[in-house]
């Protein structure tokens, strides 16, 4: 079941770089994971400090330096939360700079052991 996911989300995301790279903008990939480095999806909800609505999986975005902050369902199959409770956190935003034809996948890394320690973070760069 895990590959016939991967591949479904290869089938989507393959045709969304694509258009990233041709028409002068970075593309965003949120709905990559990977819970074996304790890197969860992320939903986006802000951009530069304003409310946004953009597709669950990925959407573009001009160059430039933009600060992206959203929210996560912690994947914890394999890194299992520590301490007590488990209230929602609040979630910095992350400042990059994107360049016109890249692909950056954005996630939530809760692999610290204190949770004011998790972070949005780029784990990959593609492009």
């Amino acid at each position: 079941m895990k590959y016939v996911k991967l591949a479904i989300l290869s089938l989507i995301l393959l045709p969304l770089m694509a258009v990233a790279s041709d028409n002068g903008k970075a593309m965003i990939i949120t709905s990559g994971e990977k819970p074996a480095e304790c890197i969860s999806a992320v939903e986006v909800n802000q951009i530069d400090g304003k409310e946004v609505k953009v597709q669950p999986l990925g959407f573009e975005i001009d160059p430039g330096v933009h600060s992206i902050n959203g929210r996560t369902l912690v994947n914890t199959s394999f890194c299992k939360v520590m301490g007590p409770g488990t209230g929602v956190n609040k979630t910095e935003p992350i400042e990059m700079d994107f360049k016109a034809g890249k692909t950056y996948y954005l996630g939530y890394d809760h692999s610290a052991s204190l949770r004011k320690d998790w972070k949005l973070v780029v784990w990959k760069v593609e492009g």
